[in-house]
């Protein structure tokens, strides 16, 4: 094609790379909201973990406190 028109070559290869983009683009979107999906999840679990982790703090030094 190089040939006919540089520019037509350039076009057509600026073309075939936004096919390859957009095809890969496809495959990559669903993995990249499950997975943002799974941190926000894992980000909640955390912070209920958090919560229960001072719950049981609070718990041990009364123990303590009872002890002494």
């Amino acid at each position: 094609m190089k040939k006919k028109s540089l520019a037509a070559s350039y076009l057509a290869a600026y073309i075939i790379n936004i096919i390859k983009y957009n095809s890969i683009f496809l495959k990559v979107k669903p993995l990249k909201e499950s997975a943002e999906a799974a941190q926000a999840l894992a980000d909640t679990k955390m912070a209920e973990l958090q919560v229960v982790q001072d719950k049981v703090a609070a718990i041990n030094a009364k123990v303590q406190e009872l002890k002494d």
